[in-house]
């Protein structure tokens, strides 16, 4: 399997950036490839190990082998038809974008799709054996993480926003008709009953603090275990001693090998911090991660194209009152935290519930299930603060990326030389 993090494709991705490719796919499915998706990673796959595609006789995304070895049936499903190789208006799969990335070979590989909510079977004796659930018991569709997501945290009509802060961090606006800003960059996917859902994507979320932790933080590493506490509160009393703005340190938060999706698309780029002095600590830096995280959000909302001013707020980084508090400042939106942990999960149970007749629709689903725990409106001393230091964030990233790919270069010459040294040339 591929993770959609992968980034072995990044310059296949550059050269379709290069040839105009990346742009018709953009415009046909409403989605930026990026090294992970599907398209770039047949295309990669198809040039760098053929006889795989050779001995494979279909193509799925997780879930639907997931839904396959449970029924026996095998579908793709409406919601990741937009992440290519999708037509994003008639929510079904475009051979012309097989055509245009010289893959047309593998175009039957793919199967029908199916609408998230639609019941494709029920569980095998097979299937039941192995997993212990009740043969004939109902399996629908289901959805792509962000639109289950979005679903989970009550988010569904037009208008309505949800930020999913998990190991990717994706920002995304239900609309009406599929939508096509910020230009090549982002996605966009089918939600049920006829909207859309535009997302625009930081490959790196959580992962940012993951690397704060494993990095920064030895010291409250020891005190979690000698206290009991949690290494995130620990954390987080270290950053609030720290005022917003960091002390004028800019961090970037693209860790992923895959670079940044949108609302720039660069396989090239990478987390950088900026502005450091001997005035500044460790606290300083780790300050300018939880905000940099939190600009990214502005980021991603300010380049949508159309008014957010209401966001909720859905994943692992949700449970932390302080960064919720941070997004609502930076972002200058009220922000919403719905109770439960695995948004996900629940709004795939919204749509089994909507596909046996548990519920008449996602309105009522969303009614019968969905709670606010907190909202969080931005601080007027704090916004202005933000407001200052995002100027900065974007003048940064938007010239930075010639020196990424010098980077990228620079990096090679490395391995060749290393490559050079290791065989004693």
């Amino acid at each position: 399997a591929i993770l959609w993090n992968d980034g072995r494709a990044a310059d296949i991705i550059t050269r379709w950036q290069d040839d105009g490719v990346y742009r018709q796919i953009f415009e046909h499915s409403g989605t930026a490839p990026f090294p992970g998706s599907i398209l770039s990673s047949i295309r990669w796959v198809a040039d760098a190990e053929p006889q795989i595609l050779k001995r494979t006789r279909w193509l799925l995304f997780h879930k639907d082998w997931l839904r396959y070895s449970l029924t026996g049936e095998l579908h793709h499903e409406e919601s990741d038809v937009g992440y290519a190789p999708g037509d994003i208006h008639a929510r079904v799969h475009s051979r012309r974008l097989f055509e245009l990335c010289g893959i047309n070979e593998y175009w039957d590989r793919f199967p029908t799709v199916i609408r998230s909510q639609d019941v494709v079977g029920g569980v095998t004796r097979a299937a039941s054996r192995r997993v212990g659930l009740r043969p004939g018991t109902p399996v629908v569709a289901g959805a792509v993480d962000v639109v289950a997501s979005a679903l989970g945290g009550g988010v569904f009509r037009p208008g309505q926003a949800c930020s999913i802060l998990g190991t990717s961090f994706l920002n995304s606006l239900v609309v009406a008709q599929p939508t096509f800003e910020p230009l090549e960059s982002g996605a966009q996917t089918a939600m049920p009953e006829g909207s859309w859902l535009r997302s625009v994507i930081n490959t790196s979320g959580t992962i940012n603090i993951d690397w704060l932790v494993n990095n920064l933080a030895a010291e409250e590493r020891a005190n979690a275990q000698a206290t009991r506490r949690s290494v995130y509160e620990l954390i987080e009393e270290t950053v609030s001693k720290i005022p917003p703005g960091a002390g004028g340190v800019i961090y970037h938060p693209y860790l992923s090998t895959a670079g940044i999706i949108s609302p720039f698309a660069e396989p090239a780029a990478r987390a950088q911090f900026f502005g450091i002095s001997a005035e500044h600590t460790r606290a300083h830096l780790m300050r300018a991660i939880y905000e940099g995280t939190a600009l990214a959000m502005r980021d991603g909302y300010d380049s949508i194209g159309q008014p957010v001013d209401d966001v909720t707020l859905v994943g692992g980084g949700s449970r932390s009152a302080f960064w919720a508090q941070m997004f609502a400042d930076a972002t200058e939106r009220r922000i919403t935290v719905v109770e439960g942990s695995e948004g996900g999960a629940h709004g795939v149970a919204m749509l089994a519930g909507i596909g046996v007749g548990l519920y008449r629709d996602l309105a009522d689903a969303v009614s019968s299930s969905v709670r606010v725990a907190a909202s969080y409106s931005p601080r007027p001393g704090q916004a202005r603060a933000y407001r200052a230091v995002y100027g900065l964030y974007r003048h940064l990233y938007l010239n930075a990326r010639e020196a990424w790919r010098l980077r990228r270069t620079v990096l090679s010459e490395l391995d060749a030389a290393s490559t050079e040294e290791e065989l004693g040339a």
